[in-house]
Order: C-alpha cells, then sequence, then structure tokens
C-alpha cells in the first residue's frame, strides 16, 4: 500500500535525480575540458565520485549525440560540444560576460568596478560599472592612469619580467598625481615585490586623493595577463570592507579568467 507521505518521498528522490545528473554531466564536461588526454571509464568514475553503472547511463547519450567520444574505454570530448562552444563564442563574446561579471561584483560589494587594460607605459579602464551610492569611486571609460599609482598599473608591473620592469623605471618620470603617490623606485619595488606574493594590488589615495582601489589580475589561456578587475571605493569604506571586496574581486577575476579558456594549473608566462 503506497501513503501520501510515501508519495512525496517517491517524489522528491525523482526530483532531486534530475539535479544531480545535471550536476555530474556538467562536471564531466568540465574535467574533459582540463584534460590533455583521453579519460577511462574508471577514471571518470573515481574523479567524479560516481558509480561506473551511474555513470554509463550518462555518457551513453552524450556520445550517441555527439558530444562525447568514445574510444575502446576512454572519452573525450566529442564534435558537437566544439560546436556547442564555438557558437557561444560568436554569440556571445568575452565583452558580455565581462560586463555580467562586474556588474554583479558592484551589486555584491556596493563599489565601483572597472576593468583595466595596459597600454604602454600606462593602463586604461575599457569598461566601468559605477556604484549606485549616492558618495562613490567615479571614472569614465576610457580614461588613463600611470602604471605605477594605480591598482591595475601595480598588478600589470608585478606581472611584468624583471629585465622589463627595470627598462619601465629607467624610461619613467615618477611624478606623483596627490601627495599620498608612492614616487621612490625602491619602494614601488618592494610593493610589486609584494603583489606578487600575495595576487592582489591595494592603494589608498594615490591616484586620487579620497579614493582606495584594489587590483586583481584576469587571465588569458595562455597564462599571460588579460588586464586587472579593479574596485573602487571612498577610503573608509574601502577599508571597512578590504577583506569582503578582496575576496569578491578575485571569485569574479577567476570567473573572467575560466573565461578566457585560463586554468590555475596553467603557467602564468608573464610572471617571474
Amino acid at each position: 500500500m503506497t501513503t501520501a507521505q510515501s508519495d512525496r518521498v517517491g517524489a522528491a528522490g525523482q526530483a532531486s535525480e534530475g539535479p544531480r545528473s545535471l550536476t555530474r554531466i556538467l562536471a564531466l564536461f568540465d574535467l574533459l575540458a582540463q584534460s590533455d588526454r583521453r579519460m577511462t571509464l574508471a577514471e571518470l568514475s573515481t574523479a567524479l565520485d560516481c558509480p561506473k553503472s551511474s555513470l554509463l547511463v550518462l555518457l551513453r547519450p552524450l556520445v550517441e549525440k555527439g558530444y562525447l567520444m568514445r574510444e575502446q574505454d576512454s572519452y573525450a570530448l566529442g564534435p558537437t560540444i566544439f560546436r556547442f562552444a564555438q557558437t557561444i563564442l560568436t554569440n556571445h563574446p568575452f565583452e558580455t560576460v565581462l560586463r555580467g561579471v562586474m556588474a554583479e561584483l558592484a551589486r555584491q560589494t556596493g563599489e565601483t568596478v572597472l576593468f583595466a587594460v595596459r597600454e604602454g607605459d600606462r593602463v586604461v579602464y575599457s569598461s566601468v560599472v559605477e556604484s549606485a551610492q549616492p558618495v562613490r569611486y567615479v571614472a569614465q571609460t576610457g580614461i588613463d592612469r600611470p602604471l605605477f599609482c594605480s591598482a591595475s598599473g601595480l598588478v600589470m608591473l608585478a606581472h611584468d619580467s624583471p629585465e622589463k620592469l627595470d627598462a619601465y623605471f629607467r624610461r619613467t618620470e615618477l611624478t606623483p598625481l596627490t601627495a599620498n603617490s608612492v614616487t621612490d623606485e625602491g619602494e614601488l619595488r618592494r610593493i610589486i615585490a609584494q603583489i606578487r606574493k600575495l595576487g592582489y594590488s591595494s592603494t589608498v589615495g594615490t591616484a586620487h586623493a579620497d579614493a582606495a582601489g584594489f587590483g586583481v589580475p584576469v587571465f588569458r589561456a595562455d597564462g599571460k595577463l588579460a588586464g586587472a578587475l579593479v574596485i573602487g571605493a571612498p577610503v573608509e569604506r574601502a577599508t571597512r570592507n578590504k577583506t569582503a571586496n578582496l575576496a569578491a574581486a578575485r571569485a569574479s577575476a577567476d570567473k573572467l579568467s575560466m573565461a578566457l579558456g585560463y586554468r590555475p594549473d596553467a603557467p602564468r608566462k608573464a610572471m617571474h
């Protein structure tokens, strides 16, 4: 005899099976995308913590539809998934992903978010999402700053080779933008070394007297720097919320790096 309670349990069990299968399929695609070789059923089962029998139920239709290729007992991504990925990249370029991640980061932190790229010895804000708060850091797309006194610029310098960094200091006049701008080469080198170690930059009043910035790197698929994601905020709020803002910025930068094809275990070729 079936009770009303057992009906609910059964329905719940069926409802949970769908999301679990979907999660496993997404994890499967991510695993194979990061692998440089085919993977056996046993390897997939271990990596995904999924019994072979359950995994085979997922693999068979994916092979039939061309999302996976099977050779003996090994699996790799198939032509259908590559067509799918190419369609996404064609119709939704990186700028679309960038704006979405920046908007979410601005909503999460309540602060202005910028994406900066390097142009010679300066950084340019290629995209800006302003905070909705009345008192906020204000910046315009296209504005440029010297490398040595901006959070984004210091990220760029931290990913230069020693030779490029030496050449930069030889040709650059370290003219301050504010009373807080660091213009001593030795001190700047110490700051840059610290950024390499910590993985982020932090400035207070160096480009604008009343503003602070946190910069984190965004990487391309080859491990080279694509740009810097920056949170700009009034000094008091930035100081109070530093830990939370940095954590949010790093998570967002990781999303952007992955959208560009970067994986954390890839070598960062420009890093020395």
